[in-house]
């Protein structure tokens, strides 16, 4: 059976997302039923319903508890239902029946940068390169880490590593651009432009690099560009809290202040750590609001 592992990806300085996604690698079988499960749990995570594969992945356990992709795949589906600590739990005793599965030390390096644990989110992704050399996903997802902690040049270094041994690998095109993002000298912005268009190129639907791409337009002064990427970004991800901040600074800015005023709201409200930065445009949004409506 094969195992289940996800990607991490970067939205410029104020936040970082994490994406699940299905990659499938060799793995010697188990007994058939509990094989049989491990199949049923990754068809039904597939399909979306976490509860399900859950289920069927605990189910797997039962019969096998000695099966380390079952752990490891239980994991990542708890970690996608918001509970962290037996997401943890499942990797490490992943780990511990099979140390050189590098699935696992990825997955639990994803669940620690989740609960802040930027330390133990490094020395697991390296332990992942270690047991897979060739692991683009782990670089990658230790540059997100290392760009969490603000080790930006480190960061960089993932990014083109992960990018050497998978050059079509858009999320670390996404990254990358970040990352540049961060160091903000005029040739760091140019750069952030090429990589975010690159992940448009070999993923159109890939709203996290419009709204990267939509941030580097705004450090050149393209206004309207970046306004547009803002909106593709929505349309393509409604849960994009830092496409509806900056496209609702923007229309405040442009004197759009109903319009503003929504996005930045719905900005906070998916993102509360976003409240600093959008309060004063929230608060001037409001008092012209208002002063039109006593006129």
């Amino acid at each position: 059976m094969r195992a289940l592992k996800w990607v991490l990806w970067a939205l410029s300085g104020l936040t970082a997302m994490a994406l699940l996604a299905t990659f499938l690698h060799p793995f010697p079988a188990f007994a058939q039923s509990s094989e049989a499960s491990l199949g049923q749990g990754m068809i039904l995570y597939q399909k979306g319903d976490l509860r399900g594969a859950l289920a069927a992945f605990t189910k797997a356990i039962e019969l096998n508890p000695k099966n380390p992709i079952a752990y490891t795949n239980r994991g990542l589906v708890r970690y996608k239902l918001g509970d962290f600590d037996g997401a943890l739990a499942d990797h490490t005793r992943a780990i511990e029946l099979n140390p050189h599965l590098a699935e696992a030390y990825t997955n639990r390096g994803g669940a620690r940068l989740a609960k802040e644990d930027l330390e133990g989110a490094i020395a697991d992704h390296t332990k992942a390169i270690e047991s897979n050399p060739k692991s683009f996903e782990a670089y990658n997802n230790r540059g997100l880490a290392r760009l969490t902690k603000e080790d930006v040049d480190g960061a960089l270094a993932d990014f083109n590593q992960a990018l050497k041994l998978n050059p079509f690998y858009p999320q670390a095109y996404v990254n990358r651009a970040a990352a540049n993002l961060r160091k903000g000298q005029k040739e760091n912005v140019d750069e952030a432009l090429k990589d975010s268009t690159k992940a448009l190129v070999l993923n159109p639907r890939l709203a996290e690099a419009h709204t990267i791409r939509g941030q580097a337009y705004l450090q050149v002064g393209q206004v309207k560009k970046a306004i547009a990427d803002f909106t593709k970004a929505i349309k393509l991800n409604p849960l994009q809290a830092l496409a509806y901040l900056n496209r609702g600074i923007l229309r405040v800015a442009g004197k759009n202040f109903a319009g503003g005023l929504q996005d930045l709201k719905k900005a906070v409200e998916l993102a509360p750590k976003l409240k600093a930065s959008a309060q004063p445009w929230i608060e001037k949004a409001e008092q012209e609001v208002q002063g039109k409506a006593a006129k």
